[in-house]
Parts: structure tokens; sequence; C-alpha cells
């Protein structure tokens, strides 16, 4: 097991010329007025992201080590505290140096256990971190989905969506087009650690097209060194 110190984080990424990149257009369309600029939290909300932790989780680094299991039997009495840490890190856009901390363990993959390229890192960050990172992702994915902007032709980690749903959808408009004599042509793309290549600052660009704006943007941006 390897603890990476947030100085090092950048070795994982993508590096991006941070000057010569385009900025993504607005896919509000119309209603390039609909934004979301603040993350409204309150107790029931963070009551209910305790109760899908699930217990058998791994504790975070050494500066945490709080186990999900301990965080779900003292929730009645952390959950206030827990709102207003919540708060002021957002309205702060300041992310607590033990939140970026993490103990990375490699997990084998296939072919050769001599290859380095053969395992996948799994990062065991601090619980607290990810109970705040699942408040925002359940309003962000809300907003997201009720104002459309998520395309029907994406599957992946969306409710109800998977790659069978995918498959199931590919082969329904394949099969029609050979029951009407057209041809079909395919091509399929798979990136090699393609969550280590995302460029952050492209990644905050993108958000912020889709009208994720104010204390959010800058938490994110903040949380991944991507600030403007």
């Amino acid at each position: 097991m390897t603890r990476i110190r947030e100085e090092e984080e950048d070795w994982f990424f993508t590096m991006e010329d941070n000057l010569n990149y385009s900025v993504s257009t607005s896919m509000n369309g119309d209603e390039a007025d609909i934004t979301c600029e603040d993350l409204y939290i309150e107790l029931g909300t963070i009551v209910k992201a305790i109760s899908r932790l699930r217990p058998d989780k791994a504790v975070g680094p050494e500066s945490d080590e709080l186990s999900a299991k301990l965080l779900t039997e003292v929730q009645n009495e952390i959950v206030y505290p827990l709102l207003l840490l919540f708060k002021k890190s957002l309205s702060e856009s300041s992310i607590p140096r033990d939140w970026k901390q993490a103990n990375v363990t490699p997990i084998f993959k296939k072919g050769s256990r001599n290859s380095v390229e053969n395992y996948r890192p799994v990062s065991l960050t601090s619980q607290i971190c990810k109970l705040f990172e699942t408040v925002m992702r359940d309003a962000l994915v809300h907003y997201l989905e009720n104002n459309h902007l998520i395309l029907d032709s994406q599957h992946g980690f969306g409710k109800g969506r998977s790659c069978l749903t995918n498959l199931l959808e590919f082969l329904d408009r394949v099969t029609g087009c050979v029951d009407a004599g057209d041809s079909v042509d395919v091509i399929f793309l798979d990136f090699a650690k393609a969550f280590d290549k995302v460029p952050h600052r492209r990644l905050v660009s993108k958000l912020k097209s889709h009208g994720i704006q104010g204390m959010i943007l800058d938490w994110i941006s903040e949380c991944y060194g991507a600030g403007f």
C-alpha cells in the first residue's frame, strides 16, 4: 500500500497546455440562464448519504482512519457537525488537506504480475470526504437530468443505464438497419486508463458549459487544482 501525498498527484494525470485548449460551448441552448451555483445541504441529506455507506469499506488514510461502520453508528452525534463542516468547505472553496490524501492499493487485473501496466490503482480516501462528494454528486446529477443536459445516448453511470442497456439499444438499431437492407459500419474505441487521463482544467470547462458555476464550480476547481 502506497501513501500518495498531495504534491505527488500531478504525476498520475494528463498534463495539458493551459494556454491552448478549446473551451466547451454552452450546452444549455435557449435556456442559458439555467445554472447550478449553490448546494443546499440539510441534515436529512447527510443522514441519507451516511445510510448508503458500506460498513465493510476500508478506512481512509492514516490522518483519518474513520471507518464507514463507525460513522453509521454515531451518525446522530456527528450529523450536525458534518453539516457545518460541509457548508464551510463549500462557502470558502477550501478542501481540508486530509481529504486530499489517499492510500493507493494496486489491484491485479490480468496478464503478467511483473508488469505494472496490469495493475489498477484503487485510492482509499477519507470517508468524510466521500460523504460530501456523495451529497454533491446527487445534487449535480439531479440538476443535469432535470434540465436534460445528459444525452439519451449516454449509458454510463446513470440510473437504470448500463452496458446491457447500451448493447440492447445498439443491437436494436443494427438489426433494424440489416432488416432494411442497409449496411452498418461500427467503430469501437477503448481508452486505456481513461479516468487517469482526464485533463482537470478541461473537465472544469465542461462543467461550466453545463451551467455549473458559483461555489460548486469553485469547490471542484480547488479539489482538483484546476482553478481558472
